[in-house]
């Protein structure tokens, strides 16, 4: 009994050993992993910051955080004095990182975070989905691509389905989001011109435009396609 015992005691050790030696490896494995991979210091919030707030006010809402290279958000920034003088434009969250698309000038933001229309353009608004609000991300101050398409049911049966207009740097001004982001609507109001303002108009009626989130140094540009994809009644 004695032995069985003892026999019983070694291989919990060994056992517990083994362990000890997998999770040690496996802690050293990431730390290489990490060590060989290009870090970056940015502003992530670590409390909730309401819309308006200046960014003298956020010294005590934020940190610098070492974050992968790969996962830096575009506009990131890791120093408060580069948004000297802004405000932010929208509500910002705790483990969101600081992005310069969330501030404009104080004098420039409404009371309910919106922002007025740049001279010589209209404003234009729309319903969409989380899928064509550019994933429902979107804020008062981001730059936004609007791609409309088309559809054209042929006689072969086939409906094709083509891009032939995309606007680029467009100013979101206004976004009303839904009770539930998952399910609901989203009101978003975009700032262009007249004549691009009449294509727009058309698209949405047909339930035909996409809005994506495009970088600060958009293209400022209107691009038409003929991309097209062609598809059968069975697959709609």
């Amino acid at each position: 009994m004695s032995r069985r015992i003892v026999a019983a005691v070694a291989a919990v050790l060994l056992a517990a050993a083994g362990a000890w030696v997998v999770l040690t490896y496996v802690g050293s494995a990431e730390s290489r992993a990490q060590a060989g991979e290009e870090l970056s210091p940015v502003l992530v919030v670590t409390a909730q910051v309401p819309t308006g707030t200046p960014v003298e006010d956020l010294a005590d809402s934020v940190r610098v955080e070492q974050v992968p290279q790969r996962l830096v958000a575009p506009g990131a920034v890791s120093d408060l004095s580069a948004l000297d003088g802004l405000a932010t434009t929208a509500a910002l969250l705790p483990g969101e990182m600081l992005q310069t698309g969330r501030f404009a000038d104080p004098a420039a933001v409404r009371a309910d975070g919106s922002l007025p229309t740049p001279d010589g353009l209209v404003e234009v608004s729309g319903s969409f989905d989380t899928q064509r609000a550019g994933g429902g991300t979107l804020v008062p101050g981001d730059k936004v691509g609007i791609t409309l398409t088309s559809q054209d049911a042929g006689s072969t049966g086939l409906t094709s389905y083509s891009t032939f207009r995309v606007l680029h740097d467009v100013l979101v001004t206004r976004v009303t989001a839904p009770a539930d982001p998952a399910t609901g609507t989203w009101t978003v109001t975009v700032a262009v011109s007249q004549e691009d303002a009449s294509t727009v108009v058309l698209g949405l009626s047909a339930q035909a435009v996409w809005l994506s989130l495009e970088s600060d140094e958009g293209t400022g540009s209107t691009t038409s396609s003929t991309t097209s994809v062609a598809i059968t009644g069975d697959d709609q």
